[in-house]
């Protein structure tokens, strides 16, 4: 039965119970703008003032009561004062209006007038409504943003039709402005095939395929896509890259590393297959499917590969491959693994070291024969100390020996005399000789046949203590050109050779021939000695041109011998090595080139008759050698004055002038160069009258001085007749 409803019977109860089951704020306003009723909600809402809210207060009070709290700005967004805008809203009843207060809140409200000339106003926090209407905004913004930006095309089309509903701005410069996606491809089936794809897993990644440009030019790219719901329809989101640059860069790099003329390779190293390999490597190495093929020992490569995994990375591994035409070589390899795929892949270089491994060997080669040099220097001072120490009494001896042998005639005495002289010679040809090492230079060069050096040194050698035991043998090329060399040098140096060997198959009882020869070798020529006899141990062949190193016996030999001869050969800038001959003994081979001969020292002018009444100044240290000079001289018809010191010299010299005066170079006190230097600023005239008389001409200084100075000197020790055709000249020259 209705029961018909009387609005009268609706109590204020009721409508308070009605008021508070809203879930927004709201209150009920007279015609005089004073509150009515409003519900709990409304009084929650307002926070600060909620106390302050009673019916019968003026809603401006209550709108000025929330500037006052601090609610909101006195002023709104616009500048206005936030009261009198209020009143405006409400009094224009504006349905829908919203407020952010200063504590970050935002509310919805809503004002309505009723019948009796009062209003109603709703109030509903949409606080966390707009923060997240503003996260989906800025959510939307930051993805157009990332879209527009995005260098990418991205394109978002329906699966069923293919028509396009958005497209990123990269996408339209790339395709422009097309309906559907299918139009892009190339291939008409390439779509199907991309939709079956995606129907399949859901989503695709780097598919190639055939595009067309909006300039209508094709290119290649990868496309990565996923399906997506949207709007209740599925749609297909696509990404593409292009990758036309790409593959140009990737064919310019297979060109360049194809066209490079280092050899490069891949490989697997577990298997040796060979993946990649440039042109240059077939050409060194052969055509292979595995780098096992051209190893000429497998352990090698096994060793290879450990130390490469244990490193990562060899820099000039040496190993032996067989090359092209399958000859064992020596080549550099120089490696790296890197993952490709997943899987470990060797990367190397590969570089033939034949040519290097020659220049090593040349330059272990002539560093060999600098460090022999060294040693031969070593030696040339020692010597050259000895020999300087031996001057001084040698000439004394000599002479004293040759002037005995001029003022006798007892047949004994001149016997004796004789023995000393010869005995005296010979040390100073050896002194000689030693000064000649020392120098590292020949004594007299010349245009020489070096066949018949050889020839000269196999008679003299037949003479030798193991001569009658062995044969020596010559095999000499006619016409070779005669080459600029001290004759008698090397021929010291072949005879040395020889006895040599004879002394080696004499001591061994093995061998019983020596073999001479030689040849052409470039613009110079090459003397061979060689034997069969024992022949040299390769462990001491580096050491057989040492100073003082010998195998024979204590007493037999000095070690001189050999280190002689190497000093000699490199004098001549030629160059001596020892090897095994053919039929096994020792090869001795000399190398000497073509040089210009040098010019012949002039000889000395036989002393001119006004000569015996020149008067002579004599200037040593030595008391001993000073007075034999002076004797010599004095026989020979000069007027001499012996002086010891050149300090007293130049006081005498202050008062007296001589025809010729001889120094020696080196002395206590005021030496050579002080003499020259006085002369030269004090008494300018007597200048072109002094000659030296020196037996150290090895030391830097004293070589600097006789160069820089120019005069004339002979070396100690001294012949009579040397001495006087020396003062001859000298007082030619400066009689002139």
């Amino acid at each position: 039965m209705n029961i018909p409803h009387d609005p009268a019977t609706v109590t204020v109860e009721l409508l308070t119970d009605a008021l508070e089951a809203l879930s927004e704020g709201i209150a009920i306003y007279d015609k005089d703008e004073r509150l009515v009723i409003c519900n709990s909600r409304y009084k929650e809402l307002l926070g600060p003032i909620q106390q302050m809210i009673e019916p019968g207060m003026q809603w401006r009070d209550l709108i000025q009561s929330c500037v006052e709290k601090g609610m909101v700005t006195d002023r709104d967004e616009r500048g206005r004062d936030w009261v009198e805008t209020s009143e405006e809203q409400r009094g224009q009843y504006m349905r829908e209006t919203e407020i952010r207060q200063t504590d970050g809140r935002t509310f919805h409200i809503s004002y309505h007038p009723t019948k009796t000339g009062g209003f109603v106003v709703t109030r509903s926090d949409i606080t966390e409504r707009r923060k997240a209407e503003d996260r989906a905004a800025e959510r939307e913004a930051l993805l157009t943003t990332i879209l527009g930006t995005n260098p990418t095309p991205v394109i978002m089309a329906r699966l069923d039709d293919g028509r396009v509903i958005y497209r990123s701005p990269a996408a339209h410069s790339m395709f422009g402005h097309t309906e559907f996606g299918r139009d892009y491809f190339v291939d008409p089936e390439a779509p199907d095939d991309y939709v079956a794809k995606l129907k399949v897993t859901g989503h695709i990644h780097d598919e190639t395929y055939r595009v067309r440009a909006s300039d209508g030019s094709e290119r290649t790219v990868s496309v990565s896509g996923g399906l997506t719901e949207y709007n209740g329809e599925p749609h297909v989101v696509s990404s593409v890259t292009d990758l036309t640059e790409q593959l140009e860069r990737d064919a310019l790099i297979r060109k360049v590393v194809e066209s490079y003329p280092a050899p490069v390779m891949m490989n697997r190293p577990g298997t040796g297959e060979i993946l990649y390999k440039s042109g240059g490597i077939d050409k060194i190495l052969g055509k292979h499917a595995s780098t096992k093929e051209f190893y000429v020992d497998l352990a090698d490569r096994d060793e290879f590969l450990s130390r490469l995994y244990a490193v990562g990375e060899l820099h000039d591994y040496r190993l032996r491959h067989y090359n092209a035409e399958g000859v064992p070589t020596w080549f550099a390899v120089s490696a790296r693994l890197i993952k490709m795929n997943g899987e470990d892949v060797l990367v190397s270089h590969i570089r033939d070291l034949t040519t290097q491994l020659e220049i090593e060997a040349e330059l272990d080669t002539q560093r060999q024969q600098i460090f022999q040099n060294e040693k031969m220097s070593a030696l040339g001072g020692l010597l050259a100390g000895v020999a300087h120490e031996l001057n001084n009494p040698l000439s004394v001896v000599v002479g004293h020996a040759l002037m005995l042998q001029d003022e006798t005639n007892d047949p004994n005495v001149k016997r004796q005399i004789s023995k000393i002289s010869t005995a005296a010679e010979r040390c100073a040809k050896i002194v000689k000789t030693f000064l000649t090492m020392a120098r590292q230079e020949p004594a007299a060069m010349d245009l020489t046949s070096i066949n018949d050096v050889i020839r000269t040194a196999a008679e003299v050698a037949k003479f030798g203590e193991a001569a009658s035991a062995v044969t020596i043998e010559t095999d000499l090329t006619p016409s070779l050109k005669p080459v600029s060399i001290d004759a008698d040098q090397i021929t010291q140096v072949v005879i040395n050779l020889i006895l040599n060997a004879e002394q080696a198959i004499q001591s061994s009882n093995q061998g019983d021939r020596v073999l001479i020869q030689t040849e052409a070798a470039g613009d110079g020529v090459r003397i061979t000695v060689e034997d069969n006899g024992p022949g040299v141990p390769v462990d001491i062949r580096g050491r057989v041109f040492d100073p003082f190193f010998t195998t024979k016996g204590v007493g037999e030999g000095t070690g001189i011998g050999l280190a002689v001869c190497h000093r000699i050969v490199a004098a001549h800038n030629g160059k001596i090595t020892v090897d095994d001959a053919k039929g096994g003994g020792a090869r001795f081979r000399i190398t000497l080139p073509e040089a210009a001969p040098m010019a012949a020292a002039p000889e000395a002018p036989a002393a001119p008759e006004t000569a015996k009444a020149a008067r002579v100044l004599v200037i040593d240290d030595e008391r001993d050698v000073a007075d034999l000079n002076a004797e010599v001289l004095t026989r020979g018809g000069f007027e001499v004055e012996v002086i010891y010191d050149a300090k007293q010299a130049l006081d005498i010299l202050k008062d007296d002038r001589f025809d010729a005066i001889i120094s020696d170079l080196n002395m206590p006190g005021v030496d050579g160069r002080g003499l020259h230097d006085t002369l030269r600023q004090n008494f300018p005239e007597m200048l072109n009258h002094i000659g030296y008389i020196t037996g150290d001409t090895l030391g830097s200084s004293s070589q600097g001085f006789l160069k820089e100075s120019g005069r004339p000197y002979l070396e100690k020790p001294v012949s009579p007749k040397e001495l006087r055709a020396f003062v001859s000249q000298l007082c030619t020259e400066a009689s002139t």
